[in-house]
């Protein structure tokens, strides 16, 4: 710190305010990702109260081709995880910051993207040949 008293208060603002934008950051992640890779995204969410009508989300997986991805919101903290499955068996699980994850899934949806186009090239050829 460099001794100045807003610094602290400044910092303990910027944490405060990134905790409650993370509920909007997981709405918002959720609704892009099952736009962009229908059929791939689950979702989970929680009640905001025991009455309550509205809900949060708290869990988005993504499943690729070999791995699935999970973002959890709990609490005050997003944590990030993938997992290898091969056949429907998770291999083997590690925790990722979450840049690392996001650019992990980009990748991963990338490469998806291009094999998609790939096999769409191949079959409008077959169709015009």
């Amino acid at each position: 710190m460099s001794g100045e008293p807003g610094d602290f208060d400044m910092s303990a603002a910027w944490i405060r305010r990134s905790q409650g934008d993370l509920k909007a950051f997981m709405e918002g992640f959720a609704a892009r990702l099952e736009g962009a890779v229908p059929g791939r995204v689950s979702v989970e969410r929680k009640r905001d109260g025991l009455f309550a009508k509205t809900s949060h989300v708290v869990k988005v997986a993504v499943q690729m081709e070999s791995m699935l991805y999970n973002l959890a919101l709990a609490g005050s903290e997003v944590s990030a995880s993938r997992t290898k499955v091969v056949r429907g068996v998770a291999l083997k699980s590690e925790h990722m910051a979450v840049p690392e994850w996001l650019k992990a899934l980009h990748r991963d949806i990338q490469a998806l993207a291009e094999h998609a186009g790939a096999a769409r090239n191949v079959i409008y050829d077959f169709l015009l040949s």
